[in-house]
């Protein structure tokens, strides 16, 4: 080459010999920097460093984290997930809006090595996601889903596809120009209607964790029916390529077997590999995968040797899927079916690598994939019309499909909307489909820019309406009084008991002893233990009675199953115990709490705190933000009573249990300052005090001014006939006392006063209450969800080591 030549060098360091330019292999991806040194006088030869190729995916990285961040950050507010913003992105990315021949243009144009580096890059980020995707999904589902699920998945699809073939055949081939050359095919037209038609488990389970619908009852019953109709579907599509790949070869019948073993390129020969690459999965790949968690000690992370082998058998998966002339997340998928979801091995490779496919590479290949579309194209092609009908007749037949079996099981109608609207819901594999028809030339330009458009328009929609017409919510409002005030005597006391960690196992069964429960009035514990979601796209509920799910993560619950049997048989007659295991996201924990509740007409849910101190008070040992916002979402939706309990223990604080060899009683206070919580409060408190290990002192709190005692003249009424009707129980010995204060500054002093004579406080939360005995502490108080005088008794000033009891009444919804 001259050294005059204008013609830009790419990947190469270059030097000058002469009048010579000599290039340097093997190639260099890298720059030197962003200011390095002049290598030559003339500019046009200087390579600079958005030149080469890894600073200039980087510079693209960047710019599509940044727009898609950005774009986001408003269509948030608006309901939208964000997928609508990573095809926003490359829609602004595209020649839609960046003209040809421009810089810019040239910049993120797929031309020159970019197109090789972009496709590469763009199909491991699509293999990855599909494998992530095959890690979290529970193939035990298929197992487990009842009638209504498959209904629903198999109408959704299989009966979709039949249904709009019927239609394109009977009406279809018409639509359009009657010109050949811009005449819909019937490929093309059968491609856009089977992707249309279809609803892939990632994008549905994507969907609802977006909306937080995963753990609702219709968003269990979406993800089994995206479960069905998904693995249907890929059995479907299977089936048709080996067919299609049978008829383009032109094999005779006869002589398949011998000329496939001869060849080893044939169809039979592709999908006899692709049988066996299944079974060598199941039968190899997973007991692989056991022994490597057997290996692993328990509570320790998995060797990365482990992790690293399992990419590149990924990445050989795909490969061999693209041999078997199957889409690439084929193989991927399969193998992460294989791997045994949820800690610890399908933990760490999600925890691996969730945040970088997720964050980073998948934004890149929804942008990329749009990036091709042009709007412009569409102004005078004559078959816009007929590929518009097309998808719309299919959104509306898998609609009514799926609305239908969804009535036919009783379902409501706002309900069978709203999953025939998540059945709809189109995301990354419907445009990953699109992209491949795309590049195997199955459709025109024109027909992918119009799909992406569509599944951009569908996926901006859908979410804001499933937001508007579902609330998950609104199951557990109470129209009837589930607490304990309103109980009848001597009636069965529901209550369910939350274990976070196993350090609120036994606190939480001294609680319930405290309750006193006996053969005339016993206690039924439901105990539910909460596990996070990780590995695993689907949540599971357990019933360690029933047994109705077995998975891997059931021994993560055997201390608090075998604990509280243990407490069963203890109190044999006077307790019953239940005991569940939910597995789901933090955002999401609420809804198991709430349905539980509901579902077993429970009067009061206990809650443990979400820090724990050292067996001496003086440490932190651990402090959650995670059970914090979990223990605020279940006050705010309960459907009956809830009580967080913060326990401490010290070498001089007892258990209820350790009065017996001490021979002395177990103090319990119960703080009354006014209102329904209150009122809750003191009759649970009532019912401890039937127990005669325990000695209670009802503190009531009295002011000179009468009128400034409580807002409401209806709750102070209640209030003194609540507790009037409490000192004439005659069957219990409860000593009260009440103490007089001028203002709320002299609380803090009476709740110090009061800290180291008892052994636990009870007191109501008064969310909302406007007393003087807390006006103006509120501003003060370091956790809201505890209520003034709950906050106070647990303050570092009070330095109390007392446990203490917040109770809230059920907050009925009339």
């Amino acid at each position: 080459m001259e050294f005059g030549d204008d013609k830009m060098l790419y990947l190469r360091d270059t030097w000058k010999e002469s009048n010579m330019i000599c290039d340097v292999t093997p190639l260099n991806p890298s720059s030197n920097g962003i200011w390095p040194a002049p290598n030559f006088t003339d500019p046009n030869i200087n390579v600079h460093f958005w030149d080469h190729a890894f600073p200039h995916i980087q510079l693209i990285f960047l710019v599509i984290s940044f727009l898609w961040q950005f774009l986001h950050f408003f269509l948030r507010r608006l309901g939208m997930i964000r997928f609508t913003s990573h095809m926003l992105t490359g829609v602004l990315l595209s020649k839609s809006f960046i003209n040809e021949n421009t810089a810019a243009r040239r910049f993120f144009a797929t031309e020159d090595y970019k197109e090789i580096v972009f496709s590469l890059i763009s199909a491991c980020s699509y293999m990855m996601f599909w494998f992530l995707m095959g890690v979290k999904m529970d193939m035990g589902l298929i197992r487990t889903t009842g009638r209504k699920a498959i209904t629903i998945g198999l109408s959704s699809v299989l009966l979709s596809i039949l249904v709009c073939s019927v239609i394109f055949f009977g009406n279809l081939k018409d639509v359009g120009n009657k010109r050949s050359d811009s005449k819909l095919g019937s490929l093309e037209a059968v491609v856009v209607y089977s992707i249309q038609c279809l609803s892939s488990f990632p994008v549905v389970g994507n969907l609802l964790f977006e909306l937080r619908l995963q753990n609702s009852e219709l968003g269990r019953l979406a993800i089994s029916s995206a479960v069905i109709s998904d693995f249907s579907t890929s059995v479907l599509a299977s089936s048709l390529i080996f067919m299609k790949e049978l008829k383009d070869e032109q094999t005779r019948l006869g002589s398949l077997f011998i000329g496939d073993v001869i060849a080893g390129n044939r169809p039979l020969m592709r999908a006899a590999v692709a049988v066996l690459f299944v079974c060598i999965a199941l039968y190899v790949f997973r007991p692989l995968m056991f022994y490597i968690i057997k290996k692993t000690p328990s509570g320790r992370p998995v060797k990365p040797i482990y992790l690293a082998t399992i990419i590149v058998m990924v990445s050989g998966s795909a490969i061999l899927a693209n041999w078997c002339k199957q889409s690439i997340f084929m193989g991927p998928f399969i193998l992460g079916l294989a791997v045994p979801h949820g800690p610890p091995l399908g933990s760490a490779i999600i925890q691996k690598f969730e945040s970088a496919i997720f964050g980073t590479f998948l934004p890149f290949f929804v942008a990329s994939s749009s990036s091709e579309i042009d709007i412009w194209a569409l102004l005078d092609w004559n078959s816009l019309n007929g590929i518009i009908y097309i998808m719309v007749t299919s959104f509306v037949v898998k609609f009514i499909l799926t609305t239908l079996p969804a009535l036919f099981y009783g379902m409501p109608m706002e309900d069978c909307f709203a999953i025939s609207l998540i059945m709809s819901f189109k995301g990354i594999f419907e445009l990953g489909a699109y992209a491949l028809a795309f590049q195997r030339g199955s459709v025109r330009p024109e027909t992918f820019t119009v799909a992406c458009l569509y599944i951009m328009f569908n996926s901006a929609v859908i979410p804001p309406i499933l937001r508007y017409l579902y609330d998950p919510s609104r199951m557990y409002a109470g129209y009837e009084k589930r607490n304990v005030q309103h109980l009848k005597p001597n009636s069965e006391l529901r209550i369910l008991s939350c274990i976070y960690r196993t350090d609120d196992i036994s606190p939480m069964i001294n609680l319930l002893e405290a309750i006193c429960p006996s053969r005339e009035s016993p206690v039924a514990a439901y105990v539910l233990h909460l596990l996070e979601l990780v590995g695993q796209a689907n949540p599971i509920f357990i019933s360690h009675k029933l047994q109705t799910c077995k998975t891997e993560e059931t021994s993560f619950s055997n201390n608090v199953v075998l604990s509280f049997e243990k407490f069963h048989k203890d109190l044999f007659g006077s307790v019953f115990v239940s005991t569940f295991t939910a597995v789901s996201m933090p955002d999401t924990m609420h809804g198991d709490v709430c349905m539980l509740a509901l579902n077993n007409t429970t009067s009061l849910i206990l809650l443990p705190f979400h820090q724990t101190w050292s067996a001496d008070g003086s440490a932190l040992i651990s402090d959650s933000n995670m059970i914090r916002e979990l223990n605020k979402s279940v006050l705010a939706v309960a459907p009956c009573s809830v009580g967080i309990f913060v326990y401490r223990s010290s070498h001089g604080r007892r258990n209820i249990n350790d009065t017996v060899l001490s021979m002395s009683s177990y103090k319990v206070c119960m703080v009354f300052v006014g209102g329904k919580d209150d009122r809750e409060a003191v009759t649970l408190a009532t019912r401890m005090a039937r127990d005669p290990r325990i000695n209670l002192t009802v503190v009531r709190m009295t002011t000179a001014d009468d009128k400034a005692r409580d807002f409401s003249e209806w709750d102070k009424m209640l209030d003194d006939e609540h507790l009037r009707e409490l000192k004439s129980n005659a069957s219990i010995d409860v000593f009260y006392t009440e103490k007089a204060i001028l203002d709320a500054t002299e609380t803090p002093g009476v709740m110090k006063s009061l800290a180291s004579e008892f052994d636990m406080f009870v007191v109501g939360r008064g969310k909302g209450r406007k007393s003087v005995y807390t006006d103006g502490l509120e501003e003060w108080s370091e956790f809201k969800e505890l209520g003034v005088i709950g906050d106070l008794l647990t303050s570092h000033d009070i330095n109390s080591q007392a446990s203490v009891l917040i109770i809230q009444q059920q907050q009925l919804m009339i």
